[in-house]
């Protein structure tokens, strides 16, 4: 099957699996959870702990009431002050487009067709960012990926400017999204950064917390099952 089929595919998968995310059972408001400690997202096992390097975890939410979809953000101060604040989404891929990947595609193109998947999601998340920023600049977007246990997953990024709340402040600020579909199969990683623009080592900051927070989902090669 060649890549250009696998992509009319997913495409299908895709319409088909708004609709099966729809009928989740949404909060209306999504609810802090109340945790002390490291919390793992039960339906994942991934752990968002307390804190990862010099941030400190400010809240964990959940959107859905069977928990699979949640987030945890984590604050980095610097002078007394917020300078960065990172949110990591985990949450499901639409549908179980894993098992049809898997069942569909050569092992030679699903690292192919798990990129134009990626992409496809990623329209979607850029769409709303500058939907709700209005006045937003695109600085910056492209392919990327994040290593775990020797294994390369990969993804897509873009980078974003706009005029925001900060922590009481309204300043320019600089944007990033990572997502990364298909992490244990069947699930999206999301990371949402900010930071003023006047944070020189912002996406260095960024950087440093992506790396140091580790991946426990499971499914993932070398994961607990």
């Amino acid at each position: 099957m060649t890549l250009r089929v696998a992509a009319i595919g997913l495409c299908g998968l895709l319409v088909l699996g708004s609709f099966g995310v729809g009928q989740a059972a949404y909060y209306d408001d999504p609810k802090d959870v109340d945790v002390t400690g490291p919390y793992t997202q039960a339906a994942s096992g991934m752990v968002f702990p307390e804190a990862v390097g010099d941030f400190k975890r400010d809240d964990v939410i959940s959107y859905n009431s069977e928990r699979t979809d949640e987030s945890a953000t984590y604050i980095l101060e610097k002078d007394g002050k917020e300078s960065v604040a990172i949110t990591v989404y985990v949450y499901p891929v639409p549908l179980d487009i894993g098992s049809a990947l898997v069942q569909s595609l050569p092992q030679a193109d699903v690292a192919g067709a798990l990129y134009m998947l990626t992409e496809q999601l990623f329209a979607d998340e850029e769409q709303a960012i500058t939907e709700v920023h209005q006045g937003s600049e695109i600085l910056d977007e492209g392919i990327t990926s994040h290593d775990e246990r020797g294994f390369s997953f990969p993804g897509t990024m873009g980078s974003f400017r706009f005029r925001e709340d900060f922590f009481g402040t309204v300043e320019r600020v600089r944007s990033q999204l990572y997502l990364f579909s298909m992490v244990g199969g069947k699930w999206m990683v999301k990371y949402r950064v900010t930071y003023p623009e006047t944070t020189s080592d912002g996406a260095a900051q960024a950087n440093a917390f992506m790396h140091a927070l580790p991946w426990t989902i499971r499914g993932m090669r070398g994961a607990t099952p």
